[in-house]
């Protein structure tokens, strides 16, 4: 069974195009590093500014084996981590598909 990751960030007021350009660098980084292929995209609608990571994986093993390089690497600097004071919330979610 196949597995959508969505990573989705609500930037704080007036802190949008700072969280974009974060948000894009980091799924550049992670692209680079670990082969996947995430998007971004920001909503429309709903909550002013909010925007999504979306990535496809084989399997939960394999979106888990990412991210636990993800953790590791973002301690280490490889893949950047978001600054204080740019997001009110990020949530996480993992779907699966047929």
């Amino acid at each position: 069974m196949s597995v959508v990751f969505t990573r989705i960030g609500t930037p704080l007021p007036g802190k949008q195009a700072e969280a974009f350009e974060f948000v894009k660098g980091r799924a550049a980084a992670v692209n680079k590093a670990y082969g996947t292929n995430a998007e971004v995209h920001v909503r429309i609608g709903g909550p002013i500014g909010q925007m999504v990571m979306v990535s496809y994986h084989k399997s939960i093993q394999e979106l888990e084996d990412i991210k636990r390089r993800v953790i590791e690497d973002s301690s280490s600097g490889k893949i950047p981590v978001a600054p204080e004071g740019i997001f009110s919330s990020v949530e996480d979610a993992i779907w699966l598909t047929k």
